[in-house]
């Protein structure tokens, strides 16, 4: 990996990128600067990468790749100012292109539905080797419609006890909207729509009685029980669903590991679904400084901590 701060353009590829999609519900826990130094470090190895800012009421991801204004938004794409995508990516010095948020505007972050199918399929169309959506901090379905579109999902979570119950709670919502999409319009199971198997799923994910919600389990009997074709296509989507958690802020890895244990736990038990753990970032002194400074921590130190853990990350990630 070169030392300097300086990259070569590689090649474009004419075809769509691997999406990699960051969240985790709760603000604060390094969704940014993750998608900062992850698109830095893919860029130094020679992948075209381009990352977008999807927090489409709050977008600060160019500051964190040393950008101080847009000329070029989300915003211009969707309102037809630009038609096509892959026009309104901002250079960055640190490698990366990038695609800025929302300009702040009152309202921008509720896109219409048609707005986000069409942002949807333009995300597929970028011209790169790596497209890294930074998401926002909520669980609005905006937010997990882009977080399910990605052939790899990060859930980052911290040691906090709150950021814990967040990652959880994202992971569940993914998981809710998945099912409840199961014949949505962008689905290849909209032609074969059947009444009986959205209501089941949705008297498991909005039950009429108060609690604390049933194992997924049961909502899969039920189906094999009634309507056994749909159990399998079911089972596929929960086999498939395999959301990669990421710890940050983290004191010591025995805690990390055992909190990630947990995590997995619960969600192998209520939701039948496993999770793929992707390890730790630190978030040292010196990487809180180069946070602050405004400089991605890989690009100011490329054979630092934060690094060698993404480097572990990447190399997991192209074997999953």
């Amino acid at each position: 990996m070169p030392h300097d701060s300086k990259t070569t353009s590689p090649t474009k590829t004419g075809r769509p990128g691997k999406i990699i999609a960051v969240g985790g519900a709760k603000g604060g826990i390094g969704k940014s600067l993750f998608v900062a130094n992850l698109g830095v470090f893919l860029s130094r190895l020679g992948k075209r990468t381009v990352v977008v800012d999807l927090d489409l009421g709050g977008a600060n991801l160019h500051l964190y790749m040393g950008v101080w204004s847009l000329t070029c938004r989300i915003d211009d794409f969707l309102d037809g100012t630009v038609s096509d995508i892959n026009e309104i990516g901002t250079p960055t010095k640190y490698g990366p292109l990038l695609i800025g948020g929302g300009g702040g505007k009152l309202g921008a972050a509720n896109i219409h539905f048609s707005r986000k199918l069409k942002l949807l399929r333009a995300l597929k169309t970028i011209d790169a080797d790596y497209v890294i959506l930074d998401l926002g901090g909520d669980t609005t379905y905006n937010i997990l419609d882009f977080y399910l579109a990605a052939d790899q999902g990060f859930v980052l979570t911290t040691c906090d006890p709150a950021s814990y119950m967040d990652a959880y709670g994202f992971i569940k919502t993914s998981l809710h909207r998945k099912l409840t999409r199961l014949f949505g319009a962008e689905s290849n199971y909209y032609d074969y729509r059947d009444a009986t198997v959205d209501q089941l799923i949705n008297d498991h994910i909005f039950p009429h009685t108060t609690g604390n919600g049933s194992h997924i389990q049961a909502l899969m009997d039920r189906l094999e029980a009634e309507k056994p074709i749909y159990h399998g296509i079911v089972k596929g989507l929960l086999d498939g669903f395999r959301p990669g958690v990421v710890v940050t802020m983290f004191d010591e890895q025995e805690q990390a590991d055992e909190l990630v244990a947990r995590l997995q736990k619960i969600s192998r038990k209520m939701l039948s679904v496993d999770l793929n753990y992707f390890g730790c970032v630190p978030f040292e002194k010196e990487i809180q400084r180069s946070a602050k400074e405004l400089i991605p921590s890989v690009a100011k130190n490329p054979e630092g901590s934060f690094a060698k853990a993404l480097r572990r990350i990447v190399l997991k990630m192209e074997m999953a």
